[in-house]
């Protein structure tokens, strides 16, 4: 039986103050690595037909299928909350904020995504450039880079409680 969003939350939340570990979803990973996988065959095909399109389709989808293969591998994705904040991993690299140096955790699509992440803000990061571009596409300078199984409205809402007990606490 499939565990319902809001039981799946509390049983984050009861392992308060962690730390705990998300991982992002290997299904996804797969279907990603599979998609690519075709597509990258598909923009093949087109070069063997003699279309030079193919290749700019075979080189993006060779590229999306890496990507994924490396999100499959261990280490390479995760997030650890624990009471002081928590330390997100996409692609072996890590970036960690304090729970007292974000706020306003939200789902957030971010243009040409087809998925919804969770977008924050981090006070550390206001004056970056970078930071004032994502706001501009985003609403929000700072992004978690998976919703690690669970959907981003589910994900963000853990992230509000969660900072709410750490702050709390």
């Amino acid at each position: 039986m499939m565990q319902s969003s809001e039981s799946r939350i509390d049983a984050i939340l009861s392992r308060f103050p962690g730390p705990v570990t998300l991982y992002p979803s290997r299904k996804k990973w797969l279907f990603v690595l599979l998609t690519g996988g075709v597509l990258t065959f598909g923009g093949y095909l087109m070069i063997s037909d003699g279309e030079s399109s193919g290749w700019f389709v075979l080189v993006f989808f060779a590229a999306v299928a890496i990507v994924a293969v490396m999100m499959l591998l261990p280490g390479a994705g995760g997030l650890t909350l624990d009471r002081n904040g928590f330390r997100g991993t996409s692609l072996f690299r890590s970036f960690s904020s304090r729970w007292q140096d974000v706020r306003d955790f939200e789902p957030v699509s971010i243009p040409p995504s087809l998925q919804t992440l969770v977008g924050y803000d981090d006070l550390n990061l206001a004056e970056k450039k970078i930071a004032k571009l994502s706001v501009a596409i985003a609403g929000h300078n700072a992004a978690l880079p998976d919703t690690y199984g669970l959907s981003a409205d589910d994900l963000a809402r853990l992230m509000m409680l969660w900072q709410d007990r750490a702050i709390g606490a």
